[in-house]
């Protein structure tokens, strides 16, 4: 569904299309906002705009100190990508580079997004759909179900409690990083989202929940707090052990980064995702280090690509998935979080009434 291509360097994920698939069954034909992925032209920053930033040098020209992990993904990265771009342009998979140079459209779909899904905040309350994809009302407001899904709206403080006793083969979280940046944009902006501390994130309990042979995928920022976090406290309080390691490359529709790789702390065109394992057994298959997996990212910010399709392979069949702190359904998962709902809402999606 939103594998387009793959390589050994890398894989092309379509979101919109994944997302679109699931609910094709659902009435009236819905089809999510295209506008959210016309991504145009890479993003400048204010602080790039007035000052700008130092980039990281490709693998040909690399004269930078790699004892940095950040410096070293970067150049990872941008070697693998190297290598797919061409791949991508002769396959006709990349748009050529567009007239405009501004991404109006997706950003103003974001906002109208943000706004009316906004106006429907869920709290304390479970359910889901066992059936086929259908659009219900919930508290007033219509939100679309994938087939055979179960969500909790709920703090991820209490996940122990409601999930007591059950284990799952596949555990993905995408936590709120604390971060400056969002801290103050909380101040300004009703769309910033709530922000979770290290220790909190520590503290769930992952090593009750996680499968004997489970597999644990977490998104991280680049912040080497958060990475170091990660990986020496957060992993070992959880019993697993980092397995691979991979990356999200965000592109515009033309094959270019959606901003320049810099030198840290400067804002990277990717983000890492870390992979642990409570017990490796022989049998079973491994995800490889250093994947990339690229995508036209939609402009709702967080809103991260579905993996499920990628890590398939490395699932038991019928695997038992959980997702924390979701902000949309998947198929065949249990989805907690106290936003859980809220990319579901039918302001995503554009109806064909008429069928």
């Amino acid at each position: 569904m939103s594998i387009l291509y793959e390589h050994e360097d890398g894989t092309l994920l379509c979101t919109e299309q994944y997302f679109n698939c699931v609910i094709s069954e659902v009435t009236g034909s819905p089809k999510i906002n295209n506008d959210l992925f016309k991504i145009l032209f890479p993003y400048r920053s204010k602080v790039t705009a007035r000052k700008k930033a130092k980039k990281i040098p490709n693998e040909a020209t690399q004269t930078i100190d790699t004892s940095n992990s950040i410096e070293k993904a970067a150049i990872e990265v941008q070697h693998k990508y190297a290598v797919l771009k061409p791949i991508l342009q002769n396959s006709n998979y990349l748009k050529n580079s567009p007239s405009t140079i501004d991404n109006k459209k997706a950003l103003k779909a974001a906002d109208f997004i943000y706004e009316e899904t906004g106006k429907h905040q869920l709290k304390t309350i479970s359910g889901g759909n066992f059936g086929p994809p259908v659009i219900r009302p919930v508290q007033g407001a219509q939100y679309i179900f994938p087939e055979n899904c179960r969500f909790f709206c709920n703090d991820v403080q209490v996940i122990g409690k409601e999930l007591s006793g059950e284990k799952f083969d596949l555990i993905l979280l995408d936590p709120p990083w604390w971060n400056k940046y969002i801290r103050r944009k909380r101040k300004k902006c009703p769309h910033a989202y709530d922000m979770i501390f290290n220790c909190n994130l520590q503290a769930i309990p992952i090593e009750d929940l996680l499968s004997d042979n489970g597999i644990v995928v977490v998104w991280c920022t680049n912040s080497p707090q958060h990475l170091n976090f990660l990986t020496d406290t957060i992993f070992p309080k959880w019993k697993v052990s980092l397995i691979a390691k991979w990356y999200w490359l965000k592109i515009t529709l033309s094959g270019e980064p959606i901003c320049e790789f810099s030198e840290p702390p400067g804002k990277q065109p990717f983000e890492q995702i870390f992979i642990g394992m409570k017990e490796k057994n022989s049998n079973q298959k491994l995800p490889p280090d250093g994947k990339l997996i690229v995508t036209v990212p939609s402009a709702i910010h967080s809103h991260k690509p579905p993996l499920t399709e990628v890590l398939k392979s490395f699932m038991p069949q019928n695997a038992k998935c959980l997702e924390i702190f979701a902000r949309y359904l998947l198929p065949n998962f249990t989805s907690y979080g106290n936003e859980v709902l809220r990319f579901q809402h039918e302001s995503l999606y554009l109806f064909n009434r008429k069928k």
